[in-house]
């Protein structure tokens, strides 16, 4: 609905015209409950999302999801809570958005936000925006493709089975800059290690949750990007959260340093009595017991604890979503600030498809290409 033109009120009273012209018409108001829609559906669905796949996550590591040893996230459990989040999503937006809204918000009128040759993001942009639903749909796979990939990076131990893939042909993830050296792909079991992991998830999707909050709160009032990350409330939210962050990570991780192949014993006797083996499959294939956190001694060959403060936590050695593939990681300071930068990019790159106006110059789209 448009507005109608001032000139058809020449002959109402000056009052009426004053408040006719300061007030925002339907098509302004019908926008402005689009957007906030768009914001709030979309950030319930990711917090709902990825609660549901850090949960599978951490009960596959511990081996308890029933019938399943690998390759078992989401399972059964974690799908019904995402696709209900999705519905709930798509028609909360769809009766709050008409095409004609999205339109007036700058939203393309297909779903091709980017340019992408295969993968999840191609499945993306071939979608069909004929309908409120499918507009809505069009953004929730976006937003999903963006969470998987997340949940790839903080669950690195999983990345690859989770993701179907790291590059850009993942049915499942956006896909990963730097994958090189991969981090070992096994479940950590019931271990401080894990504890480690999953305090690393937890604390990361907190913050990416809250950083998003914040500034979204500040985008719907009008602030672009870079107008609201100079605002002094803004930053000392923004500020508590990476604190927040900081903090739950080094109380369930310790001294750990990130280590793609953090060291193993493969146990072949009774007791400690071990085999020096190169990888975890070469120890499975010899019918060995994989014990994470020990190291086979060559010449007495039994397993012995990892020497030294710092213990590994499987990981990347490289930060998975970098401009140059060259941000190496060796301590916890360095894996909190991986953490901290990829969640920043992904919030920014969920803001730049939310908020569209100004033809995209008000929240710019994030340009790293290593």
């Amino acid at each position: 609905m448009e507005r109608l033109p001032l000139r058809s009120l020449v002959a109402a009273s000056a009052a009426v015209l004053v408040c006719a012209a300061a007030a925002p018409g339907p098509a302004q108001a019908d926008s402005a409950t689009c957007q906030t829609a768009i914001s709030v559906q979309l950030q319930k669905f990711k917090k709902l999302s990825l609660k549901a796949h850090v949960k599978c996550l951490r009960l596959e590591n511990i081996g308890k999801i029933t019938g399943c040893t690998t390759d078992c996230c989401p399972d059964a459990t974690a799908q019904l809570k995402i696709q209900t989040a999705r519905d709930n999503a798509t028609t909360a937006i769809a009766a709050a958005c008409s095409l004609a809204d999205a339109a007036s918000l700058e939203f393309p009128g297909n779903c091709s936000f980017e340019a992408a040759a295969s993968g999840v993001e191609a499945g993306c942009a071939a979608l069909p925006v004929t309908t409120p639903e499918q507009f809505a749909q069009c953004l929730e796979c976006w937003k999903g493709a963006e969470v998987a990939e997340f949940v790839a990076l903080l669950f690195a131990s999983h990345a690859d089975e989770f993701c179907n893939g790291l590059d850009e042909t993942s049915p499942v993830c956006s896909d990963l800059d730097c994958t090189t050296p991969l981090p070992v792909q096994h479940n950590l079991g019931d271990t401080g290690e894990n504890d480690c992991q999953v305090g690393i998830a937890k604390a990361g999707v907190k913050y990416l949750l809250k950083r998003e909050k914040v500034l979204e709160k500040c985008a719907l009032a009008g602030g672009t990007q870079a107008a609201c990350i100079v605002d002094p409330t803004v930053s000392v939210q923004l500020g508590r959260a990476a604190d927040a962050k900081d903090a739950l990570i080094k109380r369930k991780c310790g001294n750990r340093v990130p280590m793609a192949s953090p060291p193993f014993c493969c146990v072949t006797g009774t007791g400690q009595d071990c085999t020096v083996v190169t990888t975890r499959t070469d120890c499975t294939n010899i019918m060995g017991t994989v014990t994470e956190g020990k190291t086979c001694d060559p010449m007495m060959l039994k397993c012995s604890p990892v020497p030294g403060p710092n213990k590994p936590v499987t990981w990347w050695e490289v930060c998975p979503e970098s401009d140059t593939c060259t941000t190496a990681l060796a301590t916890l300071d360095d894996l909190i600030t991986c953490v901290d930068t990829s969640a920043d990019t992904i919030v920014n790159e969920i803001l730049c498809l939310q908020f569209r106006r100004n033809a995209g110059a008000d929240w710019p789209c994030p340009t790293d290409v290593p």
